[in-house]
């Protein structure tokens, strides 16, 4: 697994903070942290023909995403406007913009074949059309880990989207207010974040890991046969845009290499740690960080 190839599926945008556009998405900040973490990662999505379209793939030429699987269509760039209070971000997502629209029989299955680990999120499977395009990866890929990153935006998920993502993934991670959002929807109870995790585990047997996060104060692991916390080092926080991808994608370029979760959280925190303390959802690694990540992520 040392030298698996990483593929990313979903939206790529531009956030709007405080009049300044930024380059984003969870998925490609996942694939761009991973990119930095030493792995190759590329993305499978789609934007406009606009010149934010134009801007969002100069930007990933330059954060070494993988190009193969990027798709152009007419609709708009996606685009967010971004609220921070106290540094934690809200958000208002345009609808019905490129990503919603990522086709499937734009996707290369003979490519599909070259990558050994698959991350996605919820928010690019609100539209049918992608939705579908992602059931087709499922059905025609060969992925040896699955990582789901539940990441909820208010409006734009349903149970049986959540339903059909845990029955895809090896490794699930969410925060733990999503636990509650996420209990209260699948299983009409808000639950203890002890109750739901078990369940999830027996209802979901494709399931082997499950990382609930908790900001400042680290992760919790569940595993079929563990259960513990993973604690982090407290951060002087700039802004928390990007922390949770690039936790995920130092979490599994470690696991990855070790099959060691304990490991690969206190990783993940690290690097999760290094951008809420940096400006802006992707910034760069310096090389002497970027060796120590390489030292702890070898197996």
């Amino acid at each position: 697994m040392e030298n698996t190839k990483v593929l990313a599926f979903g939206e790529v945008l531009w956030d709007f903070i405080e009049g300044y556009k930024h380059f984003g998405g969870a998925p490609v900040n996942f694939a761009a942290h991973m990119v930095q973490c030493g792995r190759e990662a590329s993305i499978v999505t789609a934007v406009g023909t606009d010149k934010l379209g134009d801007q969002a793939v100069e930007e990933m030429i330059k954060l070494g995403v993988g190009q193969d699987f990027v798709q152009r269509n007419s609709h708009l760039t996606g685009r967010v406007m971004v609220f921070l209070e106290e540094g934690q971000p809200t958000y208002r997502i345009r609808n019905d913009v490129a990503y919603d629209y990522i086709e499937q029989s734009g996707i290369d299955t003979a490519k599909l074949s070259e990558y050994g680990a698959f991350y996605f999120g919820t928010l690019a499977q609100r539209n049918p059309e992608s939705k579908a395009a992602m059931d087709f990866i499922m059905a025609r890929g060969s992925f040896n880990t699955i990582f789901y990153d539940v990441n909820l935006r208010r409006d734009a998920y349903t149970k049986e989207v959540i339903e059909s993502s845990f029955g895809y993934c090896t490794i699930a991670k969410m925060n733990d207010e999503e636990v509650r959002v996420l209990s209260s929807l699948l299983y009409e109870a808000e639950m203890s974040q002890d109750d739901f995790t078990v369940r999830l585990l027996v209802d979901y047997p494709n399931i082997d890991l499950l990382i609930i996060t908790g900001g400042g104060q680290g992760c919790v692991i569940r595993t079929r046969s563990e259960h513990y916390k993973v604690s982090a080092k407290m951060m002087l926080v700039k802004d928390s845009v990007g922390a949770g991808d690039a936790f995920c994608a130092a979490f599994l370029n470690a696991y990855l290499r070790t099959r060691d979760a304990r490991k690969s959280a206190r990783i993940g925190n690290m690097v999760g740690g290094f951008v809420v303390s940096e400006s802006g959802a992707i910034p760069i690694y310096p090389e002497k960080f970027r060796r120590k990540i390489e030292v702890l992520s070898a197996g």
